[in-house]
């Protein structure tokens, strides 16, 4: 996923076309495509959502979360930020999204997935990874996600990183360059 952020602070967030979700907000992003690193797959899908070109170095990643939907399936969701980019944002996928809308990361629309705002969160709160569960209680799905978190003992405390963000060029893995190679 990847967070286009304007110098305002505003997060662009597109409006689901289709079910599911029809009608909510959601992030610029989408699954790992066979033989693609996590930040290619961000860069591309702001190509391809907003049509604005982004480069691998110009993201930072800004956290991990563990999300778990309320039918109880789990999604691991690497979330990237950038202000840098080229062109200018809009929707260029109609089909499967009604505009693009620019919001506060810290106060988002109601009407956003309860993933967007589980992402959202955690990039205000400055936290490298945290786990989410949907928000259950009154006026909620009580489903298999709220009895595992039941079993587990609750909503689980977001792990706080080093202070900042970890640019793309800070990361010390042995990960192979094999960009031209695919």
């Amino acid at each position: 996923m990847l967070l286009p952020l304007r110098p305002d602070g505003r997060v662009a967030l597109v409006r689901r076309a289709h079910l599911p979700d029809r009608g909510r907000l959601a992030l610029v992003g989408g699954r790992l495509e066979a033989a693609e690193w996590l930040d290619e797959a961000a860069c591309r899908g702001a190509l391809r959502t907003l049509g604005i070109r982004v480069r691998v170095q110009d993201i930072e990643l800004s956290g991990l979360l563990h999300y778990r939907s309320e039918q109880g399936a789990g999604r691991l969701c690497a979330v990237f930020a950038t202000q840098r980019w080229s062109g200018e944002p809009h929707n260029t996928a109609p089909d499967r999204f009604s505009e693009v809308v620019w919001a506060d990361p810290g106060e988002p629309p109601a009407d956003c997935r309860a993933l967007t705002h589980a992402v959202l969160d955690q990039y205000v709160a400055g936290t490298l990874y945290s786990a989410a569960l949907p928000p259950t209680g009154p006026g909620t799905a009580e489903g298999p996600a709220a009895r595992a978190a039941e079993c587990a003992g609750g909503p689980r405390p977001p792990v706080r990183g080093p202070a900042g963000l970890l640019t793309t060029g800070d990361t010390t893995s042995a990960r192979p360059d094999r960009r031209g190679t695919k």
